[in-house]
């Protein structure tokens, strides 16, 4: 296995970071649960597409090649790979 480079780890584990808590908190801001499911489909139409080209997955009936494959013991919920059972999801985009 080759050795990480600690600074491009360290820069995109940022990145992730900032995308996961900018997310959470553009969609639970508000206290309008309408606003709050607009939001929800905004940022499900922008982030799927990155998500389905990492696994290969998506909405289309093939299956495509993704970048890297979900590993054994994580779950494909409808094309998210997490390592946790799927939890009520439903991605219509």
């Amino acid at each position: 296995m080759a050795k990480t480079n600690l600074e491009e780890y360290a820069q995109l584990r940022t990145i992730l970071d900032s995308l996961e808590i900018g997310a959470l908190r553009y969609y639970l801001n508000p206290t309008d649960p309408k606003v709050r499911s607009e939001r929800l489909e905004y940022l499900t139409k922008q982030l799927m597409p990155i998500v389905n080209k990492i696994w290969g997955t998506g909405p289309t009936k093939k299956k495509k090649k993704g970048l890297i494959d979900c590993p054994d013991g994580y779950h494909d919920c409808n094309g998210c790979c997490v390592p946790y059972p799927c939890i009520g999801i439903s991605l219509d985009y």
